[in-house]
């Protein structure tokens, strides 16, 4: 409070009053000014440590986040399936080529921001090792080299090697770079097959804007040094002060094992400083240790009590009343659609599209909501639209998410026809309900299984299904996946649809992959003789049958069974086609249908 307003305020208040009215006057009012500045400051106090505990809350949502994009790639079968070769060129192949476009390293930053050469660079992204069951890395995203030790004394990696799922996350230092990192173990079936590691990154970048989403300064301390700060300019001096303080309020934290605010002199302003740690303080700390913390000056905030004390003595003790009022209205006024909208967020951390977030405002933040709720329905529509988009269509889209055009490449895969027997005489006997029923359960069934193996479900053509496989082994994951079709429909089919069975006929060669069709309406799918051999095979297959073509069989492991049928003219082909049933019923070929 600056005295010489407050003696000239002084005057001008009391002219007249005289003796001991003027002194009563004087004390009650310089009274009344000190409890509304300590009511202020308590509110400050309150409101910093609530937003304190806001970003606390949100660094929890981005761990939740971090966590379940791990369980997720962890569950993916191209990964697994690379993991379990044990080749590091194999796995790095995988993350490269099939992960990076679907990973997202910068939660906090929006995509335009984000520059279009990130996504093309592994070395700009974040953090994400594979290690086998040793704890000995197998490949990683960026395109430094591997080490070529185990490295299970990381902190996270050697609680994931005994199966367990992580509870935090925890700091890892990868050159000059630090990440936030959690680890995941992979497994097959009931048998560990190794560890997922993935990190984002701590930047200065975010913590500019995370600065800007909440309004407050954001730091990280970590490595017992101020890693990133959203401060535009600080000298060296007050750096040193910052970082001295934090440092003093971490043991704070670790005796009281929470959070804990303080208070920094820096220059000519104080700050307070809302300092959490990153880790879990109930036991030891593992790895490398570190803190988020938001500051708010308290200076500035302290800008308006100070015009509202020379208020208070040209107004009297009435003002207090009416500033406590006006302090609680506004601040419902605030917090209200925060909450409502911190609300939809965790809505959606749910999967929960159904609800809209309510705009109680026409600021900014009622802005923000109309955003979140276009986003929202944006994901609603993306995730319906998936269902019907195939996994060749959705990657063609990744490599050139510009523009499809029609067109096609040559490609080298396995096509897999399977026919439902029987199924259009059943329908007649039955309602339309249970017709579509019944063959919705039936394909989706058999396209778990196409996926199970790593095929592509192409389409559906009426109680038909055509599946494309790639890759080394695809006749073999082929044949796998139309045996287990085979063996386990059975048990899908009750007693009152016994008549109901599959043909499945598959070939192996040459096709063009890619977008056929119009500019306004196209369908990436594949065409070829390989195409309709396939067809063919399906269309000769019997009930409970699995016709193959010769050029499966050579490519075929020899302990398949396999019976070679007489040759067959197909339409379409002058000479005769050779081709061979897989005898699936057999004790070796029945093990396929427990794996």
């Amino acid at each position: 409070m600056n005295r010489s307003q407050f003696f000239s305020l002084r005057w001008k208040l009391l002219t007249g009053f005289v003796g001991l009215v003027l002194t009563t006057v004087l004390i009650l009012l310089f009274s009344s000014s000190q409890i509304l500045e300590s009511r202020i400051r308590q509110d400050i106090d309150a409101n910093f440590s609530e937003a304190g505990r806001i970003f606390e809350r949100i660094q929890d949502v981005r761990f939740r986040q971090l966590r379940q994009t791990a369980i997720l790639l962890a569950d993916i079968p191209s990964l697994k399936a690379a993991i379990s070769t044990g080749d590091t060129a194999t796995v790095n192949y995988v993350l490269r080529e099939d992960l990076l476009f679907l990973l997202d390293f910068d939660p906090i930053i929006p995509d335009s921001l984000v520059p279009s050469e990130f996504y093309m660079n592994p070395d700009s992204a974040g953090l994400l090792i594979i290690c086998d069951s040793e704890g000995k890395p197998l490949g990683q995203m960026s395109s430094t080299p591997l080490p070529r030790y185990s490295i299970a004394d990381r902190a996270g990696i050697s609680t994931a090697l005994q199966g367990e799922m992580p509870s935090q996350s925890y700091i890892w230092k990868e050159g000059n770079r630090y990440f936030n990192v959690i680890t995941i173990p992979i497994w097959s079936g009931n048998q560990l097959e190794g560890t997922l590691s993935y990190g984002f990154p701590i930047r200065q970048q975010e913590t500019e804007q995370l600065s800007k989403d909440i309004g407050l300064e954001v730091l990280y301390y970590v490595d017992n040094q101020l890693l990133a700060g959203s401060f535009e300019e600080i000298s060296p001096s007050n750096k040193n002060t910052l970082s001295r303080n934090i440092h003093a309020a971490t043991f704070e934290v670790l005796k009281n094992g929470q959070a804990t605010s303080t208070e920094v002199a820096l220059g000519s302003e104080n700050w307070l400083i809302y300092i959490a740690p990153m880790f879990e303080t109930t036991g030891s700390i593992k790895g490398i240790d570190g803190y988020y913390a938001v500051a708010k000056s308290l200076t500035q905030e302290l800008i308006p009590l100070q015009n509202l004390q020379l208020l208070i003595f040209g107004i009297g003790i009435f003002a207090v009343a009416g500033a406590i009022v006006i302090s609680i209205w506004i601040t419902g006024r605030i917090t209200k659609p925060i909450y409502l909208l911190l609300d939809g967020v965790q809505r959606v951390e749910k999967e929960d599209f159904s609800e809209e977030v309510p705009i109680t405002s026409r600021d900014e933040i009622g802005e923000l909501t109309r955003a979140f709720n276009e986003l929202v329905e944006g994901l609603r529509e993306r995730l319906l639209m998936l269902k019907f988009v195939s996994e060749a269509t959705l990657d063609a889209i990744k490599k050139n998410i510009s523009r499809i055009e029609p067109g096609g490449e040559r490609r080298d895969v396995t096509v897999l026809f399977s026919d439902i027997r029987g199924f259009t005489a059943w329908g007649e006997n039955h309602t339309p309900e249970q017709v579509i029923d019944m063959l919705n359960n039936l394909l989706s069934y058999q396209a778990d299984l196409v996926h199970k193996f790593g095929g592509d479900v192409d389409k559906f053509v009426g109680d038909e299904l055509v599946a494309v496989f790639q890759g080394e082994d695809k006749e073999q994951q082929a044949v796998n996946a139309a045996v287990q079709i085979q063996q386990r429909l059975k048990s899908l089919l009750q007693k009152e649809q016994e008549d109901l069975a599959v043909g499945i006929g598959l070939n192996s060669g040459e096709v063009v992959m890619g977008a056929m069709g119009s500019e306004n309406r196209m369908d990436f799918t594949v065409l070829g003789s390989t195409v309709n051999l396939g067809a063919r095979l399906c269309s000769a297959a019997k009930k409970h049958q699995i016709l193959i073509s010769e050029s499966v069989f050579l490519n075929l492991e020899r302990k398949v069974p396999v019976n070679e049928l007489e040759t067959i003219k197909v339409k379409g082909i002058e000479k005769p086609v050779q081709i061979y049933e897989i005898d699936w019923q057999t004790e070796d070929m029945m093990s396929i249908a427990k794996n």
